[in-house]
C-alpha cells in the first residue's frame, strides 16, 4: 500500500535545531532528518498498510519522534507534524 504524505518537523524541534546551528547547517540537518523521518513512515505504511497517527512513537535510528499532527485536505494530501518525544 503507498499512501503519499508530506512531513515536517514542528515549529519548536526545527527551531532547536536552529538554535543549535547557522542557518545554512541547520536546514541541512531538518531536510535530512525529514526525509529520513518521512522514509522511516513510508516503510511502516507499506509494511503494516496504515499512516501512523497523532501520538504515535516512531523509532529513527536511536531516537524516538511523535506525530503530533495530521492533517487531511479535499484534494486528498496527509500533512504530518512530528516532534521528539519528550522523556
Amino acid at each position: 500500500m503507498n499512501i503519499s504524505f508530506d512531513l515536517n518537523l514542528d515549529y519548536a524541534y526545527a527551531e532547536a535545531i536552529r538554535q543549535q546551528h547557522d542557518a545554512l547547517s541547520a536546514q541541512k540537518m531538518i531536510t535530512d532528518l525529514e526525509d529520513t523521518i518521512g522514509a522511516a513512515l513510508n516503510e511502516i505504511t507499506q509494511r503494516h498498510g496504515i499512516l501512523p497517527s497523532i501520538g504515535d512513537r516512531v523509532e529513527i535510528g536511536s531516537d524516538w519522534v511523535v506525530v503530533n499532527a495530521r492533517s487531511f485536505s479535499q484534494d486528498g494530501s496527509v500533512w504530518l507534524s512530528v516532534k521528539q518525544l519528550e522523556a
